[in-house]
């Protein structure tokens, strides 16, 4: 089962890869292909956050969110370094919005109040994403490349380097 997984990213990497364009519905169709190879490897923040929807627990019945209740699950709120998250939206990519995380103080929260001996910074990640561009000739049709992007994810409480 894994191999046929692996074979099957590769293979749709390999295709997304290929120089040549496609008109909107051909886009459609790979965009279609990549976010299912994709839905069933969502954080459980998109689940904590009532962005994750009932098919996509249906599709994808081994993928479960082990966690005591939803509360517990929202770390932004309960962090020492609290965020909030935006939808960062570019329709040159897929998927086009895409959950990033800001950090709601510079210094840490640490008894109720804001320390600013501390800082507060994000955790990036890696994500694979598919790169729309229009094709050179024809501006109704695109090439569709994967590339990766490091986005915000949450944020923690760190010392400064100063004090390192």
């Amino acid at each position: 089962m894994l191999v046929l997984c692996i074979c099957g990213c590769l293979s749709f990497v390999w295709l997304s890869s290929a120089k040549r364009c496609f008109n909107q519905r051909g886009v459609d169709r790979r965009a279609s292909r990549f976010i299912m190879s994709i839905h069933c490897f969502r954080t459980a923040v998109s689940d904590s956050i009532h962005l994750q929807r009932q098919w996509d627990r249906q599709s994808c019945p081994s993928f479960q969110l082990h966690t005591g209740s939803l509360s517990s699950v929202q770390f932004n709120n309960r962090s020492l370094s609290p965020w909030r998250y935006r939808i960062d939206e570019r329709e040159d990519r897929i998927p086009a919005k895409i959950l990033v995380a800001e950090c709601l103080y510079e210094g840490c929260i640490v008894n109720k109040h804001e320390d600013k001996t501390y800082n507060s910074v994000p955790v990036l990640a890696t994500i694979t994403v598919l790169q729309k561009t229009v094709c050179p000739g024809n501006p109704r049709h695109y090439l569709v490349t994967v590339d990766s992007v490091t986005i915000p994810v949450a944020c923690t409480c760190v010392v400064p380097r100063q004090m390192i």
